[in-house]
């Protein structure tokens, strides 16, 4: 099904993004399991009682995608926009058009080599930091880490924030529009509850007893599966299935895309009215939050609302014009 020819072409322009990526994961992994082991010796030998309550913590914090982890996150939709993006803000998009390949191969190539990309360096990072560990005299605190969550959802978190940006990829036009809208979009279910959150609160309504707003803000919140801390209350099939949505919608998308509108804003000229509205509407009601929380503690409601709507009115003159500009390129 993957042709040589499509395998050397998304090689040759994705291997240094692949190579960031790997990097991203060792020193989230291993290199932050080699930096631990004279702490956890100097606690040993210094302050065995901290160590006795801590050493849990200690190892299972190997395992949790750290700071780099997070880098890791970033190089992933970046790697995603190498893929995707931009070959939309060149020529080869034309180029790759007039391959004697279906749009189905190219993209199945172009998705599965980014996900071989996260999954070689996921594993390979995940399981020399382990075997690092089970070498040393630290060997015994293995028993202390949960694999089934440790390894999984971190995973999982990758796949469907990978399949994401890919997804966005097939909307977008060019690279920068990906990476942008995908981030946005990454965190638009939480936004969006706090953005209308604060609506309500400044007109005198209580949102806070919605009780949807927990499951968004926890199952829905992809971050949350890279920290330990919410191991336990996430239900790893959240993700992985929207991931496979979000792989099947993109494999149907990039099929139809018209490819006369590549360097654009957006692939699909009947999502400008969509855009065209939820840009100045969400930064109208970011302009009100933003604006409305500089009123002091003890001040009226009526300054409050005062504050929101020129917030609102601020930002959403503003972000018409910049849309009007993005989508009219």
């Amino acid at each position: 099904m993957f042709h040589k020819a499509l395998w050397k072409k998304e090689w040759k322009h994705n291997f240094l993004v692949s190579l960031g990526l790997l990097v991203a994961f060792l020193l989230a992994y291993v290199v932050s399991a080699f930096m631990r082991f004279d702490t956890w010796r100097f606690y040993q030998e210094h302050q065995p009682d901290h160590w006795e309550h801590a050493k849990a913590f200690e190892v299972n914090s190997i395992f949790e995608p750290n700071f780099f982890g997070m880098i890791a996150v970033g190089v992933v939709i970046l790697m995603a926009g190498f893929l995707i993006g931009l070959e939309k803000n060149t020529k080869r998009h034309d180029f790759a058009m007039a391959l004697p390949f279906s749009r189905r191969e190219m993209f199945l190539t172009k998705y599965a080599m980014g996900l071989a990309v996260v999954l070689i360096g996921y594993n390979l990072s995940f399981w020399l930091a382990y075997f690092a560990i089970y070498q040393s005299e630290f060997s015994q605190l293995l028993a202390e880490v949960d694999l089934t969550n440790s390894y999984w959802l971190p995973l999982a978190a990758y796949f469907v924030i990978y399949s994401f940006a890919m997804f966005i990829g097939t909307i977008s036009g060019e690279i920068k529009s990906q990476i942008a809208l995908t981030l946005i979009f990454l965190v638009f279910p939480q936004g969006i509850f706090v953005l209308v959150g604060q609506f309500f609160n400044v007109h005198g309504f209580d949102f806070s007893e919605v009780e949807l707003t927990g499951w968004v803000f926890e199952d829905l919140f992809w971050f949350n599966y890279l920290n330990n801390f919410f191991f336990d209350e996430l239900n790893i099939w959240v993700p992985v299935i929207a991931g496979l949505v979000f792989t099947v919608l993109a494999i149907v998308i990039y099929e139809k895309s018209p490819s006369e509108y590549s360097g654009e804003f957006l692939m699909f000229r009947s999502l400008h009215p969509l855009f065209a509205f939820g840009i100045p509407f969400c930064s109208a009601l970011l302009g009100g939050l933003m604006l409305s929380s500089m009123a002091p503690h003890n001040s009226s409601d009526a300054l409050s609302l005062i504050l929101y709507w020129l917030g609102a009115l601020i930002a959403l003159f503003f972000s018409w014009k910049i849309t009007k500009k993005l989508l009219n390129r």
